[in-house]
């Protein structure tokens, strides 16, 4: 007799599918707001030249991303509101 492929999957609960939703549900959360969105930590060395080639070449998914908040340090936000001023005034 040929083996069985099938497989008994355990019963899931209201209870247990709180405790172990599925990929499905975290996403449906995160979009409607339920749960916070998923962050990772990337170096601006990677992160820079990969957002400028995007820019340059006119990749619309970047405009998917363009109201969406990026975290960065306070120093560096500094430098880059002191960069752009001296840019407006080497401009004018």
């Amino acid at each position: 007799m040929p083996e069985s492929k099938l497989r008994i999957a355990p019963y899931c609960t209201d209870s247990t599918r709180q405790a172990n939703p599925t990929r499905q549900e975290r996403e449906l959360d995160r979009l409607t707001g339920l749960s916070p969105a998923k962050t990772v930590s990337v170096s601006l060395k990677e992160f820079v030249p990969l957002i400028m080639d995007a820019a340059k070449t006119n990749r619309n998914w970047l405009e998917d991303f363009a109201t969406d908040d990026v975290r960065i340090d306070a120093d560096l936000y500094e430098v880059l509101l002191a960069y752009h001023h001296l840019r407006r005034q080497e401009a004018a």
